[in-house]
């Protein structure tokens, strides 16, 4: 048993490999391109007859070179010893190529050799053997895919000066190292004198560079070649003779010295191989084409398996790498095209269905076989369709539609489930049928229709009628339905429904009209997969949902990790804003979506059980379906169909089963509409939800099919909406009641055109406020009452504009006046037009404004007439005060009138008393118990000039004080 375990463990592991080599690139081994190259250069020893040359070894100028190793190179001797053409660099033998020594001219330091490898291949390193001479000194190794354009691969160089002067490039020290996969360096690092001869050079392309383990684009192209070529353009030479060398001719020079210089390689080995972009193992030459040719795997195909075989462009072609295999792969033409092509569109919209049965990738069919078409091959052409349950993989899976020609309107039938609508009777094969006609092939007479292949209406309509038979019994109407023929609905019903027992539906009308009718508008779905949200029926959090598509269907999901700590047990995808708001139109309708979940293979989860799968709510109201809900396995797509009828749904809190009049309430304005998301509890699952459509009627849709079960109401004045839901223009929901509400008339005296359920208008204008606007707005006067748009009119206090305008209120009196009633501060009148007491200026005038009047604090405000309203003159000055502002001491008084405010103490008369001279020194002028005297000494000439003017100053019957309210004269 120990063995047949080793055994099992080893053959799992070749079979790990396998699946890794799968998964890998594939590369042929490297090869020496150089040995089937053609090989050519422009120079070589002996062609134009024989000439000696000598192996360099160290000489000194002037003397005798000891042991001179000279030998004769002739192009055309029959010693092959003697002949060293350039095919002698390649054949694998000790044998070497020579180039003419530079005794026959400067020239011969210039030398090219082109090597041709016959067909593009990926070089990975060049190598090179100098034979009996130095290795080159300054040259260049270059690559070219056509042999007329090169671009270098490297430089060579004696010195890192001569990268610097003769390639205008910047030396790169010691071994050649690379920054970027396409550099390209210069190196002296294999232009050394020695060893004089047997050097070698190696160049590696790839190793060293940034992309080396995985290949880049850039490196594929820098390494991809044809032709190599090696330009030659500098003889290495002993640094004896470099001066020597430098500035003559070698002609006119010593032979002894000239001989010695020359080109010799022995072997260039090229390591490559061939370009099969990682998608060849092996690269075998081909004797017929000579050449070697890539042995393609991983579907590839082409001379470099550069494309995806046939059939095999479910993916777009790419190079094979080291971690990547990137093999093509097959499109699923469910075995009916040998051929197709990849479109990038198609990829991105997820249309295409690969093998694996995931829509991942682009490819596109050509040329179905077998009646069938589409990306995959996996619909019939028109008139062909594929019956239930068969797989687009058997073996003709199409057959005819067989349309009657008589019976139906098209020869094309529904052609497969996808197309099919099993809840609405459309079956894969069904053509469509003539009015009276039945049948897949609409090849018999409909029920209530008689008389094949014309097929005439019965006399009794089979929709309203119980007749079994109805075309050969007396009509026995449905209860609501009447007529000769029970082909009409009695007053108060509608939609004459062959499915309903009772024939018609009762108008609903939320109770206000019994008269309507089918709303005849096509049947449209609302299809929205953007806005998804993820909830709970407790917590507030809504957590967005991830986009994705399968097979140009747009679907969400949600991770169980992502929500399980922030939401309950049991959650729900939100529909957005498209499934929302008035739904009336949606009655009787589908709500169609499909449900998936995926889960890890080891992980382990028990199903999940709600009492609910759909959950609506609007209005106050919340219903749910029914309470069983789904039970879904892993990876299965459950396609749910709910119609929009009161047997489907429950109220939510009580169970109880709901009327037509609970679920019209939550229609007429759905402001939740809940999915269940999640079924299993396992913590890593993954919930889908797609394909959501909710039927509703709508007249710009195009569809046969009519929204027949949805009413369309005559409602009395003041209602609107289908099922007269809803209040014309100007009139409001009492209350708020739907099913049986009033719809009375806002009064808003004509100022607003909408009012809330109290009757509260909305949004009042010309200027008016008030639940009803039956007031101006503050600003503003009139009669609103009236309904009139220029019922509230601007104040004029005095004026309308702003500047003029100093009164926020203004009011009619009961005769109808304006009265401005909250005049600012300063003003006065019924309509603030003049400046109150103690105010002046012109209120009439634009700008103009009433200011306080400036009299220094010296007139009661509040008296009439205290200053002039007009011009500010102060009239009654009090406090014994004078002048325009009252700015002064009245007359007879003095004291301070503007600071002080002390104007009192009346002069009685004041006289001369005495008057004292003091020589050279002062004067004294005594007036009764005051002395005054000059601030500064006084001659007798200057008291006598001035004594007159003093006396006339203090010897006043009344003495007045001065403007300052001071008793000094200013000059003392």
């Amino acid at each position: 048993m120990r063995g047949c375990g080793t055994g099992l463990t080893l053959l799992a592991s070749l079979f790990w490999v396998a699946a890794q080599d799968q998964q890998r690139g594939l590369f042929p081994a490297i090869l020496n391109l150089a040995s089937n190259a053609h090989i050519s250069t422009n120079a070589t020893c002996g062609e134009k007859g024989p000439e000696t040359f000598c192996k360099l070894v160290e000489h000194v100028p002037g003397r005798a070179t000891r042991n001179a190793q000279c030998r004769v190179c002739d192009g055309h001797s029959p010693n092959l010893k003697e002949r060293h053409p350039i095919s002698n660099a390649i054949d694998g033998t000790n044998n070497w190529w020579q180039s003419p020594s530079i005794q026959n001219g400067r020239e011969y330091h210039w030398v090219t050799i082109t090597l041709d490898l016959r067909q593009v291949f990926r070089v990975a390193y060049v190598i090179i053997k100098a034979a009996n001479s130095p290795r080159p000194g300054n040259w260049i190794l270059e690559r070219s895919l056509d042999g007329i354009e090169f671009s270098p691969w490297q430089y060579y160089a004696i010195s890192d000066t001569e990268c610097l002067t003769h390639y205008n490039i910047t030396p790169r020290r010691g071994p050649p190292t690379y920054r970027a996969d396409d550099e390209v360096i210069c190196t002296s690092y294999y232009s050394r004198l020695v060893p004089l001869e047997h050097g070698e050079i190696h160049t590696s392309l790839i190793n060293g560079r940034p992309s080396s383990d995985d290949l880049s684009p850039k490196l594929l192209e820098f390494t991809s070649a044809r032709y190599i070529r090696l330009r030659l353009q500098r003889i290495r030479t002993l640094n004896a003779d470099l001066m020597t060398l430098s500035h003559r001719d070698p002609k006119d020079l010593d032979p002894i010295v000239t001989r010695r210089y020359y080109y010799s390689i022995k072997d260039i080995s090229i390591g490559g191989m061939c370009i099969c972009y990682g998608h060849a193992s092996s690269c075998p030459w081909d004797k017929t084409t000579k050449k070697y040719q890539c042995q393609c795997e991983h579907n590839t195909c082409g001379d470099s398996c550069n494309r995806c075989c046939p059939g095999y462009h479910q993916q777009p072609w790419r190079p094979g790498t080291i971690s990547s295999g990137n093999k093509c792969e097959e499109c699923n033409c469910h075995n009916k095209a040998k051929d197709c092509y990849y479109d990038e569109n198609v990829a991105n919209q997820k249309r295409s269905l690969n093998t694996a049965g995931q829509f991942q990738g682009g490819g596109v069919c050509i040329d179905c076989l077998q009646n069938t078409m589409g990306i995959n091959c996996e619909t019939c052409i028109d008139g062909y369709y594929r019956p239930h349950g068969v797989s687009p993989s058997e073996d003709n899976p199409c057959h005819p539609c067989d349309c009657d020609p008589l019976g139906s309107l098209s020869s094309v039938c529904i052609k497969d489930d996808h197309h099919s609508d099993l809840h609405g009777g459309k079956w894969p094969g069904q053509c469509p049928c003539r009015e009276g006609y039945a049948g897949e092939k609409c090849d018999r007479c409909q029920f209530g229709y008689k008389g094949y292949p014309s097929c005439v209406p019965c006399d009794c309509n089979p929709a309203g009628s119980m007749n079994e038979e109805p075309c050969s019994e007396a009509c026995l109407c449905k209860e609501n339905v009447e007529g000769k023929h029970c082909d009409r609905c009695k007053p108060g019903f509608y939609n004459l429904d062959q499915r309903n027992p009772q024939g018609c539906s009762e108008c609903f009308c939320f109770g206000v009209s019994d008269v309507c009718d089918s709303l005849s508008w096509p049947v449209s779905q609302v299809k929205d997969m953007s806005g998804w949200l993820t909830t709970d029926l407790v917590s507030s959090h809504q957590i967005p949902s991830q986009q994705d598509s399968l097979g140009g269907r747009h679907r969400i999901s949600i991770n169980n990790t992502a929500v399980a700590q922030r939401l309950t047990s049991t959650y729900y995808w939100a529909a957005p804003e498209a499934y929302l708001g008035n739904k009336l139109m949606a009655f009787g309708g589908f709500l169609k979506y499909t449900v998936s979940y995926e889960v890890p293979m080891e992980t382990v989860g028990g199903d999940l059980l709600s009492h609910a799968d759909v959950i609506i709510k609007g209005n106050g109201l919340t219903l749910s379906t029914q309470a069983e809900g789904l039970s879904l396995q892993p990876y299965e797509e459950y396609l749910n169909v709910v119609r929009l009828v009161p047997e489907n749904f429950r109220d939510f809190n009580s169970k109880k089963e709901v009327d037509r009049d609970r679920l019209m309430t939550v229609l007429a304005n759905v402001t939740h509409l809940l999915i269940r998301a999640n079924y299993n509890s396992a913590k890593m699952a993954l919930y889908r939800l797609g394909s959501v459509s909710l039927d509703t009627a709508s007249p710009n849709a195009i569809d046969l099919a009519l929204a027949t079960q949805v009413e369309h109401c005559e409602c009395p004045q003041g209602y609107a909406g289908i099922s007269c839901e809803s209040c014309l223009p100007g009139y409001y929901r009492v209350d708020g009641i739907l099913f049986g509400g009033i719809c009375q008339p806002c009064e808003c005296h004509g100022h607003a055109a909408e009012c809330d359920i109290h009757g509260v208008c909305f949004a009042c204008q010309h200027n008016t406020t008030g639940d009803h606007c039956e007031q101006c707005l503050p600003g503003f006067y009139g009669r609103p009452s009236q309904g009139t748009p220029r019922d509230c009119q601007p104040c004029a206090c005095p004026l309308s504009t702003a500047s003029n305008n100093f009164s926020p209120t203004c009011h009619l009196d009961e005769g109808d006046e304006v009265v401005c009633d909250q005049c600012a501060p300063g003003y006065a009148g019924d309509w603030c037009e003049r400046c109150a007491d103690g105010y002046y200026g012109n209120p009439t005038v634009p700008g103009d404004s009433c200011l306080p009047c400036n009299c220094n604090g010296n007139i009661d405000p509040l008296e009439a007439g205290s200053c002039d309203s007009v011009t500010g003159e102060c009239l009654k000055c009090i406090g014994n005060t004078d002048g325009r502002h009252c700015e002064r001491c009245a007359h007879g008084f003095y004291g301070d009138a503007v600071t002080a405010k002390n104007c009192s103490g009346e002069c009685v008369g004041c006289a001369v008393k005495s008057i004292a001279y003091h020589s050279g020194k002062s004067l004294s002028i005594y007036l009764g118990q005051k002395v005054l005297r000059p601030r500064g000494p006084l001659t007798l000439s200057d008291a006598k000039s001035s004594l007159s003017a003093l006396i006339s100053l203090v010897s006043y019957s009344k003495c007045r004080s001065s403007g300052q309210g001071s008793t000094k004269h200013p000059s003392l």
